[in-house]
């Protein structure tokens, strides 16, 4: 018997980017949901045909007008919430290699700050907390969450 696709068609594709520069890391506000007003670092929801690849390098382009150059992958964090039909899993890379001028969107405010100091700025995402020593260390993570 052939199993349906129906059980498999909850989840959302999302992408992030650590953009690093020295110690600094390029951070935003959210102006919208999810997420809106806490701090985190850019990104956004893969689109159907999209590699996770150039998604992210198109979420960098809108949310903060920056052109990727090579980007290594960082890891995956599987979140769901009792009660929504949907999950969610964020694919997450860094990058060093950028260039352009930094663009203001709709998406919110853009921000460097010094990583050392980023965990503590106020209405600090979470997931950002909890991420960011894997990618200080340079380790692959794979987390699953409750909401």
């Amino acid at each position: 018997m052939r199993e349906s696709w129906e059980d498999c068609a909850y989840t959302a594709l999302i992408v992030f980017c650590f953009l690093i520069r020295g110690e600094e890391i390029l951070l935003i506000r959210r102006a919208n949901e999810p997420y809106k007003g806490e701090t985190t670092i850019p990104g956004g929801r893969k689109k159907r045909g999209e590699s996770l690849r150039a998604a992210c390098a198109r979420e960098m382009l809108e949310e903060t007008g920056l052109i990727l150059g090579e980007m290594s992958f960082a890891g995956v964090l599987h979140a769901w919430r009792d009660g929504d039909p949907m999950e969610y899993v964020s694919h997450y890379y860094v990058c060093h290699d950028f260039k352009g001028e930094l663009c203001p969107s709709d998406e919110g405010e853009l921000l460097w700050a010094r990583l050392d100091e980023s965990l503590e700025l106020p209405g600090i995402h979470p997931f950002y907390q909890r991420i960011l020593p894997y990618i200080r260390c340079g380790e692959v993570f794979d987390l699953s969450v409750t909401l």
